[in-house]
């Protein structure tokens, strides 16, 4: 499960009840999806690592850029013009070399999707509605928990959809549209490397939650207004008129 090193690594927080012999192992055993290494995925992404999980797959066509470095964690000046994958995997190698971390340097499509059949739990923190559609899609399908997390200027928005068969509820239920939309991006409307931040570490407790049920977590939608110090959690209802409802 965990070497010696590892448990000095996450001694602290192995010393909380929640963390059991039982829930550690199911830490470990846990495999992970993130798509997108941007300003949610990357603290995402430290916070699972130093958390104990282990076992994950990364998915960013993306170089890093000047302009990534007020928000996306896992990067310094020293990174600019590399993949952003390949990085990602060497920083969070220097926390633990234990990981096992496969990364993919392209987009999620219709001809590498089925790389998220094995997966405990997809985590989707795209900006675009065409990656978000496909994903969803392939999640209800497979019947594959997805943790869905976006952020625009102060403001995000996350949830989890367990996408279990016969009790129908996912991403299309909540934001119906089967069409290709222009959804806002950091680079048009801005965006707070805080809100960035804070995203990142609430989508990667409600992982954890999830993963040993810490919390109830699935089919709430929950809205973060940074300045506001503000979260809501509002529960979420199916929608019988989804096109993937099947139930």
């Amino acid at each position: 499960m965990y070497s010696d090193f590892e448990y000095e690594i996450f001694s602290r927080q192995f010393i909380l009840k929640q963390f059991s012999e039982t829930n550690l192992s199911k830490l470990a055993a846990a495999k992970i999806s993130i798509i997108g290494l941007g300003g949610i995925g990357c603290p995402l992404a430290k916070y699972l690592v130093l958390s104990g999980l282990k076992n994950f797959k990364f998915f960013d066509e993306d170089f890093i850029e000047n302009s990534n470095l007020n928000r996306q964690i896992l990067f310094n000046y020293k990174d600019v013009d590399k993949k952003k994958v390949t990085v990602a995997k060497d920083k969070l190698l220097m926390i633990n070399p234990n990981c096992q971390i496969k990364i993919f340097d392209n987009k999620i499509n219709k001809n590498n999707i089925f790389e998220l059949n094995d997966s405990s739990i997809i985590i989707d923190t795209t900006d675009s509605w065409k990656t978000m559609k496909l994903v969803n899609e392939y999640c209800v399908n497979k019947s594959i928990p997805l943790l869905s997390a976006s952020v625009v200027g102060f403001d995000a928005q996350i949830a989890l959809f367990q996408n279990k068969k016969n009790n129908h509820l996912c991403l299309n239920c909540v934001f119906p549209n089967k069409e290709d939309l222009d959804l806002p991006r950091c680079d048009t409307v801005g965006i707070s490397g805080i809100a960035a931040g804070m995203t990142g570490l609430i989508t990667a407790q409600k992982t954890i939650n999830f993963l040993i049920n810490l919390n109830q977590e699935t089919n709430i939608l929950s809205l973060l207004n940074v300045i506001k110090s503000d979260l809501q959690n509002i529960n979420l209802k199916k929608n019988i008129k989804c096109y993937l409802n099947k139930s």
